[in-house]
């Protein structure tokens, strides 16, 4: 007897069944169109709204109160990539108060392969965890440079990294691509790196031209199809 998917209105409710008591773990889940299709309670008391206020709504107007799409938007990297994505968000509250959270997102693929749903589960960080969490990364980003300065195959003489078309990036232009992908704005990366918010305009204007993208979300695909990420 041929097995069939069961329909998804059918996989919502065990999926409801199983993640809405996750103990308090925020979870939710994404249609590819940004309507957030279910969430649970933990979630939405993360973000001091109710379920009503976010079931249906677009993700990014129900978690950060924007009225448009992120400009490294999570979903849109998930989708392109169908790769699982680790990255440092924040969700604006209703009072102005920005709460940082890590957020993981996972593809849910239907029958013929392609990326359907995306599934996350937000953990919040406080400022000392986000700190943390900040260091931790772009240690590991250094750490990633060393490597491939080591590997003769994937990196030159001069400190860059050449993909199979002909891009090449410097160090620098390296340590900027993977933090535009873990989220951070300019200012953030900025302070990280210990340049000026003006140098790194000019480097991810750089990086825009040399990858031929227009906007941080491509180039946040970019990176993860690279395993820059």
């Amino acid at each position: 007897m041929e097995q069939t998917n069961p329909p998804f209105d059918i996989s919502l409710n065990l999926f409801t069944a199983v993640f809405e008591r996750a103990g308090d773990i925020a979870v939710n889940l994404l249609n590819k169109d940004y309507t957030v299709l279910w969430a649970n309670e933990v979630m939405a008391a993360q973000i001091q709204r109710s379920l009503d206020e976010v079931i249906g709504k677009p993700c990014y107007s129900a978690f950060r109160r924007r009225e448009e799409p992120c400009p490294v938007c999570m979903l849109k990297i998930v989708s392109e990539t169908k790769q699982p994505c680790i990255m440092e968000r924040w969700l604006d509250l209703p009072n102005q108060e920005r709460k940082y959270a890590e957020v993981r997102a996972y593809p849910v693929f239907d029958e013929k392969g392609s990326v359907k749903h995306i599934f996350e589960i937000l953990r919040p960080l406080g400022q000392q965890k986000k700190a943390e969490e900040r260091n931790r990364r772009y240690i590991e980003t250094l750490e990633d440079v060393l490597r491939r300065l080591n590997a003769p195959e994937v990196a030159d003489r001069d400190g860059t990294s050449t993909d199979e078309q002909g891009i090449r990036l410097t160090l620098r232009e390296q340590e900027i691509i993977r933090l535009i992908a873990q989220g951070f704005s300019n200012r953030e990366i900025a302070g990280i790196l210990n340049i000026s918010p003006d140098t790194v305009k000019t480097h991810v204007r750089n990086i825009f031209s040399k990858l031929n993208v227009k906007d941080r979300t491509q180039a946040a695909v970019w990176a993860a199809s690279n395993k820059l990420t």
